[in-house]
């Protein structure tokens, strides 16, 4: 079993090569020092010498370093070190310590200033490492957390298949997928908080925890919409707001679909491969508390295929500072909707990854309306 690092050990924290890079800056930043000294000992100095007090003051400072940072029982390989001082001007030198130095106040004052710029270093390090570690631990607990409450959807029914993933641009995310079965109906949740990273996944963990409270009580579209809408409007920061977009699949083939300020629901038809977009006017959750919701349906076939994704994926811009948009990803729904879903996702993240780098949460939901028995009738 490993050791546990104690809290707040910065140097314990570090990966190896970057323990070298610390330990190797202090080393070459007072290694100069010693030569200077040395001066005060050897007018004629040798590359011996000069290489011999290098690698003492250098090393001297390393372990002083260490022993701050991570154990003071290090300290008892200091003493020694610090003897050397006087060892090698007595026996390398042949000079008398007691006669053999030469003071003077520039000299003496540079010293000391060095040496206490040097314990507020490391002072400085010790503190700002305990409140980093800190910081890297509430990050990945945020992390763990988002991976729980975000997990990826790959699922199977007699009616439905669902592939989809979400993609924080940050530590903690603020978009969300759900589905939820329940009373004879699946509902497919979409929702894409503003901004990104821990405030934003709170504030998704809210919405989460809102709708599927919902759901226990009643199924009613609208009222789940307005009720949302209340609880975001109560909770979230001035300025915060989340958009929202919902499938609802039931056994007679209708979809109903209703939406928050989001982007459009892309519906492949397969019976003539035309690919339509799903929209509702209505404002983000926690803009208007009195914004009353309505849904719509529409008519699916078994080897139709839903897309919900957040504005993530269609504000991407390339080095030309030109925006990915929809058209693309309608494209490629188009051309690939009767490929495995995993497939379908592949194609549409590699278009979005290829375009420009990611800026924000990206998050992508795919539905297939499936026949009787589990299998997508050939269109």
């Amino acid at each position: 079993m490993p050791k546990k690092q104690p809290q707040g050990d910065l140097y314990g924290s570090l990966a190896l090569t970057m323990r070298a890079k610390l330990l190797g800056a202090i080393f070459f930043t007072f290694a100069p020092l010693s030569v200077l000294m040395i001066s005060r000992f050897e007018p004629k100095r040798s590359w011996a010498a000069i290489a011999a007090y290098a690698v003492l003051g250098g090393f001297t400072a390393v372990c002083w370093a260490y022993a701050f940072l991570r154990s003071k029982r290090v300290f008892w390989i200091l003493i020694p070190s610090q003897a050397l001082w006087f060892v090698i001007p007595a026996f390398v030198f042949r000079r008398d310590f007691r006669t053999g130095f030469t003071f003077s106040i520039e000299g003496t004052a540079c010293i000391a200033l060095i040496v206490l710029g040097y314990v507020l270093f490391i002072s400085y390090i010790r503190r700002e490492g305990a409140r980093t570690i800190r910081m890297q631990t509430e990050l990945a607990l945020a992390q763990q957390i988002h991976a729980a409450l975000i997990p990826p959807v790959t699922m199977s029914t007699p009616r439905l298949e669902l592939f989809g993933r979400s993609v924080a641009g940050a530590e903690m995310g603020g978009d969300l997928i759900d589905v939820v079965e329940g009373d004879g109906q699946t509902d497919v949740f979409i929702a894409d908080v503003s901004g990104h990273g821990v405030k934003a996944g709170v504030i998704m963990a809210v919405v989460k925890s809102a709708i599927r409270t919902r759901l226990r009580g009643s199924r009613a579209f609208e009222g789940l919409f307005q009720d949302v809408n209340h609880v975001v409007c109560e909770l979230a920061g001035p300025g915060m707001f989340v958009t929202a977009a919902c499938l609802r699949f039931g056994t007679d083939g209708q979809v109903r679909f209703c939406g928050a300020g989001h982007g459009p629901i892309l519906h492949f038809r397969n019976a003539d491969g035309h690919v339509g977009a799903l929209e509702s006017e209505h404002l983000p959750f926690g803009v208007a508390a009195d914004e009353t919701f309505e849904a719509n349906g529409v008519h699916a076939q078994p080897g139709d295929v839903f897309l919900l994704m957040t504005d993530g994926l269609t504000e991407v811009f390339d080095d030309d500072d030109r925006m990915l948009g929809q058209p693309p990803i309608e494209e490629l729904l188009r051309v690939h909707a009767r490929a495995p879903l995993r497939e379908l996702y592949e194609s549409v993240m590699t278009a979005v990854r290829t375009h420009g780098p990611q800026a924000d949460d990206q998050t992508l939901l795919l539905v297939r309306v499936l026949s009787g028995d589990g299998r997508p009738r050939s269109g």
